[in-house]
Parts: structure tokens; C-alpha cells; sequence
């Protein structure tokens, strides 16, 4: 009875016309039919961006309710998990690394998907707020396969077959990143993963802009600074407000992002003295292409 009564209730609205939708009429803490589910992974796929509305999960509960999307994966930062929960990491403007500075800093995000230095990166993932602060520190979330196709033709020709070197974080992002994921890269023995700078998304054959500017060591045939320099003119021609969408949270959202086809970033728009806490959990995805 009650999966009926999920699924007669369930709404999905679109945002904008390029990115995102809205979900309403649905409990994820309830049992949910395969109908429902394809429902909801489709409009996820078809919108990029997906907004889930009017959840009350524990770190259990939404680990389970992720769970439904596909094998959850191990985020690849171990030092901020739920407690009890290894799949679900905490993201915390409270947060201190090892030398009792904060974890991270505005003048550190940049537009990414997510673990491209890893041979199988999640294919969504999934936030959810625990804390807010009055206003601002929403997640941006761009539609890079649209952004792709809005390139002029010879830039498109010129990026398509591109290949970066992916890292823990680059040389070029050591001096101001977290010193313990610096520390962790400089001690690491895997060699670089090699992806794809445009990918094809392996349910929808579209193409997107796909890289993590922060782990990409070098696009092959660069230099790191002249990767840089290339990846942030792209971002600028590329990242368009028709294209974009951001949300800002109210308690209850569950918002699943699209790793395959957009790239996000968090927002640093608001008081830091008030604390803006965030469960994020990932769904293994499948090998770039």
C-alpha cells in the first residue's frame, strides 16, 4: 500500500530548462518500487541535477537511500565520516586539519566532478544538509554536456580526444591545499590516471567536459601551469548561467548530481561563524570513456 501511495503522490518538476528538477511525494526512508526508482534515476540522468525534497535521514538512513542509486564507494578523504557510517562523509566549515587550521578554504574551490584521480569515480553524488547556516553556501551545478555543445566546432575538435594525468591534488594546488591530502599525495606510489577530458556518458552516448581542475596534474602534451591556465580559459568559456543551477538548501533536500555529465561547486556566501554541515555519499560508477 504504501509504494502505491508513493508512487500516485511522486511530482518531478523541472528547475531550468538545461539543468535540474525537483522532486516532491516521495520518502526514501520508505519502501520504494522499481517503477519509482526508474523514475527518478531517469530524471537524474535527463536534467543532470536532481533535488529531492522533504527527507529526514540519519547518516544510516541516507546511506541506505543512496544505496537504491547503485554500490556505494568509499570517499577517497577518511579523516570526516558519519559516525558509525563509513560510507557517508561529513563536509564541515568546523572542520580542522592536522595543523588546526580549517580544512578548507573558499579560495580553494573550483568548479569538478568528483575522484577522477580514481579508475572507477562515482557516478552521482549525493548531498544532503545536517546544518545550515542562515543563508548562502548552496552547491553550484553546471550541465557540461550542454556546455560542451555550446562550443565553437574547432574548439570542440581540439578538446575532444584530450587526455589528462589525474592526482590525490596537483603540484600546481600543493601550496594551498589541505596539508594532510598533500601530505597523502606525496606518499602515494600509484602512478597518475589517465581520463578523458571530454566523456561519454554510458546511458545517454552525449558528450561532457569532465575533469577535476584541483587533480589534474597535466592535459598530456602540457605542462601542469599550462593545463591550468588552458582548463581555467575553458571553465570561463564554457560555464554559462543558462547551464547552471544553483541550490540553496533548505533541511530535508536531498540533492543527487550527475558526475558523468556536470561539474559542482560548493558556495562560501555565507557566515562562517555559523556552522554549515553536509552528509555526502557516492555511487560507484563506471570506467571514463
Amino acid at each position: 500500500m504504501s509504494v502505491l501511495v508513493q508512487e500516485q503522490t511522486m511530482q518531478i518538476n523541472k528547475i531550468k530548462e538545461n539543468i535540474g528538477a525537483e522532486v516532491t511525494g516521495v520518502d526514501l526512508t520508505r519502501p520504494v518500487d522499481e517503477a519509482t526508482l526508474q523514475r527518478l534515476h531517469d530524471a537524474l540522468i535527463d536534467n543532470v541535477a536532481l533535488v529531492i525534497r522533504d527527507q529526514n535521514f540519519t547518516a544510516a538512513q541516507y546511506a541506505a537511500a543512496a544505496k537504491l542509486f547503485g554500490d556505494l564507494m568509499e570517499d577517497q578523504n577518511r579523516m570526516y565520516l558519519a559516525d558509525g557510517v563509513p560510507m557517508v562523509s561529513v563536509l564541515s566549515n568546523r572542520h580542522k586539519d592536522t595543523n588546526g587550521k580549517p580544512a578548507k578554504v573558499a579560495n580553494n574551490a573550483t568548479w569538478h566532478t568528483d575522484h577522477t584521480n580514481q579508475e572507477f569515480p562515482p557516478k552521482f553524488t549525493c548531498l544532503y544538509p545536517v546544518a545550515l547556516p542562515d543563508s548562502g553556501g548552496g552547491t553550484a551545478v553546471c550541465n557540461m554536456r550542454a556546455a560542451y555543445e555550446a562550443l565553437p566546432q574547432d574548439l570542440k575538435d581540439r578538446i575532444t580526444d584530450m587526455k589528462t594525468e589525474n592526482t590525490l591534488i596537483s603540484s600546481a594546488r600543493m601550496k594551498t591545499a589541505n596539508p594532510d591530502i598533500v601530505r597523502a599525495q606525496k606518499e602515494a606510489k600509484t602512478p597518475p590516471m589517465i581520463q578523458p577530458l571530454v566523456r561519454t556518458h554510458p546511458e545517454r552516448s552525449t558528450k561532457a567536459i569532465w575533469f577535476h581542475k584541483s587533480k589534474t596534474e597535466r592535459v598530456i602534451g602540457m605542462e601542469p601551469q599550462e593545463t591550468q591556465d588552458f582548463l581555467e580559459e575553458l571553465l570561463e568559456i564554457a560555464i554559462k548561467p543558462e547551464f547552471t543551477y544553483v541550490h540553496e538548501y533548505t533541511l530535508g533536500d536531498m540533492l543527487m548530481v550527475d558526475n558523468r555529465s556536470a561539474m559542482h561547486k560548493a558556495g562560501f556566501d555565507y557566515d562562517h561563524s555559523q556552522h554549515r554541515m553536509v552528509y555526502r555519499a557516492l555511487v560507484r560508477g563506471e570506467r571514463p570513456a
